[in-house]
């Protein structure tokens, strides 16, 4: 019986111990020349790198974007230019004593291009979406566009034309 009472009270302080180790979020770009085939792996280099013993909130799977500028980076002497890369992020809870170590590891890893690491909450805090009214009115109807009420027209005479260029530029 006392073996159960020790064992829901680890269980629990593991619990607590979730609750309050801080949780960070990383974000990063990863070099386009990688390629498709080699992302996973500086992923998993990545996720190596965060630690066994953190917990893993959330992740978004890199994807290729351009950049709004392009990025410069020296290396072997010579600098190289990126309007590309792999962008994702990856949202975990660790101890603090472990974060100098990550930053360590993302600087040192050639195949990350640039990154960004902060403290954040647990919660999701992403915007949330909106609701999509529906209508029983437009059931069924394809929306058209309001068309304008077209002006009658009528002839004008020569005479009048005159008359009212001639009241304009007086």
């Amino acid at each position: 019986m006392s073996e159960t009472s020790q064992e829901s009270k680890d269980s629990f302080t593991q619990a607590n111990e979730a609750q309050i180790r801080p949780v960070y979020e990383v974000a990063f770009h990863l070099v386009p020349t990688l390629g498709d085939e080699g992302v996973p792996g500086a992923v998993e280099k990545i996720r190596a790198a965060i630690g066994s013993g953190a917990e893993f909130i959330s992740e978004s799977f890199p994807a290729k974007i351009t950049f709004a500028y392009i990025i410069e980076r020296a290396s072997a002497g010579k600098r190289d230019k990126f309007s590309e890369g792999y962008f994702g992020w990856i949202k975990f809870g660790a101890d603090r004593e472990n974060i100098p170590a990550l930053e360590t590891a993302l600087r040192s890893d050639k195949n990350v291009l640039r990154h960004l690491l902060i403290e954040t909450v647990r919660e999701d805090i992403s915007a949330p979406r909106r609701a999509v009214y529906a209508s029983d009115r437009l059931e069924g109807e394809t929306i058209k566009k309001p068309v304008a009420a077209k002006e009658e027209t009528k002839e004008v005479s020569q005479e009048e034309l005159d008359k009212s260029i001639d009241a304009i530029v007086n």
